[in-house]
């Protein structure tokens, strides 16, 4: 796959995740993440972390936006194919960096970062 096809479906995984968030769909949502944060992150630790983050900012956060995807990072693991920074709009902006890695020929998320960069 090309680097340029890899940051695509990385953005694509990392949308589709926080879409499923702002819907209320955590269990969908944790069927993205990676195995090992499936076990860090079970759907009903999902929901508390995203209203959490987002209880502050007002009406609930509708559109997402990619503010920036990252191919090399300081952290990046081996398996890492990129960092998605999200921009989650409602009543105000909040972010959280979405970490992509390669798991069983399919992208999934590895890490949360929630909150603004």
């Amino acid at each position: 796959m090309s680097t340029t096809a890899d940051l695509d479906a990385c953005t694509r995984v990392a949308v589709e995740f926080a879409t499923r968030l702002i819907h209320g769909k955590y269990a969908g949502a944790h069927l993205l993440l990676s195995a090992n944060a499936r076990d860090d992150w079970p759907p009903s630790a999902l929901r508390e972390a995203y209203q959490e983050l987002v209880d502050w900012v007002g009406p609930a956060p509708d559109r997402i936006e990619v503010a920036r995807t990252l191919r090399d990072w300081e952290l990046r693991e081996d398996g890492d194919l990129a960092a998605v920074y999200l921009l989650l709009h409602g009543g105000e902006t909040e972010g959280m960096t979405v970490t992509v890695a390669r798991e069983a020929d399919r992208q999934v998320v590895r890490e949360i970062d929630w909150g603004r960069a």
